[in-house]
């Protein structure tokens, strides 16, 4: 009898020992993986940019492109550029739910000339014409045909009823820049990308011309980059480019109240 007690005294240490190991191994993985949990969920997210570059057939400026390009992703931005046929009604429907939080537009633009005879609102110059296609949008009204001031060709232009009405989603608060002619002439659609989301829209209050367009749209952008607020960095390139020297054409923007 004494043997098995001197027996059974031996195996509780090791049980001991093995309880303890695992006991140790359980907290270690569980500290591992809290402090693997806080490393990740304190990693700060990735901005995104998106780069509309409308007019890259019609008038092409791959270097200013670039420029931009590089200039948002040195400020911490991931920065997506669509040009070309990528350029289309099907983007810009779906834009609010892409997740940019800066997205910079450069395209043809014009203003809506009303059956009253008024021009009311401006429009998106989204994609080339071409007949019978978009016909429910088109003969509703949300689209119309628009023909550009450079190079004359006709386009699909996206009316600020199509935005508040048919843009998918919401924006995340973005920050809008349509550098194009007349995207800031009332506001009008300015204020149906306010409707949709977006925190901030900056465009151009009058036709200009496209030298003038590009050099405002990358000071503005290099503004921007060096860490100013939108209302900074509009009021610091009116400062330093001015207006359109030909048509007084000049910087706005509106801001979601």
């Amino acid at each position: 009898m004494p043997k098995k007690s001197d027996k059974v005294k031996k195996k509780y240490p090791r049980k001991m020992v093995l309880l303890l190991l695992v006991i140790i191994f359980v907290i270690t993985i569980a500290s591992y993986v809290g402090f693997y949990g806080l490393f990740q969920s304190t990693k700060p997210e990735m901005r995104k940019a998106a780069i509309i570059d409308g007019l890259s057939e019609d008038i092409p400026n791959p270097s200013l492109i670039n420029e931009v390009s590089n200039l948002l992703k040195s400020s911490g931005y991931e920065v997506t550029i669509f040009n070309g046929s990528k350029v289309n009604v099907e983007l810009f429907k779906n834009l609010p739910e892409m997740g940019f939080t800066l997205i910079i537009m450069r395209l043809h633009g014009g203003r809506i000339l009303q059956p009253i005879g008024l021009f009311i609102g401006s429009g998106i110059f989204a994609e080339p014409f071409s007949e019978g296609k978009y016909e429910y949008e088109y003969y509703s009204g949300y689209f119309l045909k628009g023909l550009a001031y450079v190079g004359g060709k006709e386009y699909f232009v996206i009316t600020p009823a199509y935005v508040s009405d048919k843009f998918q989603g919401r924006f995340p608060g973005s920050v809008i820049i349509i550098l194009s002619c007349y995207s800031m002439w009332d506001q009008v659609l300015a204020s149906s990308f306010i409707e949709k989301g977006a925190s901030v829209v900056v465009g151009i209050d009058h036709k200009v011309d496209v030298q003038y367009l590009d050099r405002v749209g990358l000071e503005l952008v290099k503004q921007i980059s060096q860490g100013a607020s939108i209302e900074e960095a509009v009021s610091k390139t009116m400062e330093i480019i001015g207006p359109d020297p030909t048509t007084g054409a000049k910087l706005l923007y509106i801001k979601h109240s």
